[in-house]
């Protein structure tokens, strides 16, 4: 989670919800506004604070139905923060059509209406390449008029059955073409430092070899001591680690005198590699 949505999440928190008995009454002030087109200047200001006390109080809702598209943004370009903010806006519009006469709560109203926006946002920027709703729309009509086929659709055709023009078909068929393209930087998985990209998968044809990696290293082994070698490579090197006990009995020692050689072979290769690591 990002500093930004941290901190929207925490200012929304503190903004209470509304009764139903509030939840009427700032709606029919809202119609009583917007259905009045000679409205005066007093209804006009308490249907504004209205509205905006509808909205504030309802963001959580949003964030809600932007929760619930989590999986379905996990591989796209849309940041989470950008998706909530579509979700306002269809908030907004919710907030201005609600008709309090109707008799339905207005969360369940608004639910479309956010849910909607939030869909549309997708649809717009998810891809790649940023397409207009109007042409994504006739992509995915095609989309279903091709999978619910048995053979293949014509440009013509398809045109007739959809009824748009044959040039806008063709469009929207190689829309879906390019939409088959993926970034580099989409995420595939989780590693140790983070989530892995396409991009960490792609080799660069240059193999490397573990014994070269590591020849700078082996030069720095020879400060130690035949003892001070023979203990760290029982202790760390060898396939199973052996404890401090088995090493002092392998070497005839006591484990005080192996665990003293030990902490001063690698004081020595600190102080040596140190300087290496970190120029």
């Amino acid at each position: 989670m990002t500093d930004i949505l941290g901190d929207y999440l925490r200012t929304i928190s503190r903004v209470p919800l509304l009764t139903d008995q509030e939840e009427l009454h700032l709606g029919r002030l809202v119609r009583r506004w917007l259905d009045d087109p000679q409205a005066t200047p007093l209804v006009v200001r308490k249907g504004k604070r209205a509205l905006n006390r509808v909205v504030t109080a309802n963001l959580r809702l949003v964030v809600s139905v932007v929760t619930k598209s989590r999986r379905r943004i996990r591989h796209l370009a849309v940041e989470p923060i950008d998706l909530i903010q579509a979700g306002n806006l269809g908030l907004i519009r919710a907030a201005e059509k609600f008709d309090p006469c109707r008799g339905y709560r207005f969360s369940t109203y608004a639910y479309w209406w956010i849910r909607q926006a939030v869909s549309r946002h997708i649809q717009e920027h998810g891809a790649l390449i940023r397409v207009p709703y109007p042409l994504a729309n006739l992509a995915a009509r095609l989309d279903g008029l091709t999978a619910s086929g048995r053979r293949s659709v014509s440009i013509e055709e398809a045109a007739h059955l959809l009824g748009e023009h044959p040039r806008r078909v063709e469009q929207a068929k190689a829309l879906q073409r390019f939409n088959a393209a993926v970034s580099l930087d989409q995420t595939i998985g989780s590693g140790d430092s983070g989530d892995m990209t396409l991009l960490d998968t792609v080799s660069d044809g240059v193999s490397v070899d573990l014994e070269d990696d590591y020849h700078w290293f082996y030069g720095q082994l020879s400060q130690l001591s035949p003892i001070e070698f023979e203990v760290l490579n029982q202790r760390y090197a060898e396939e199973e680690r052996r404890s401090l006990v088995q090493v002092a009995q392998q070497l005839g020692k006591s484990k005080h005198q192996i665990q003293a050689i030990e902490r001063r072979a690698l004081t020595k290769l600190r102080v040596a590699l140190t300087p290496v690591l970190n120029p």
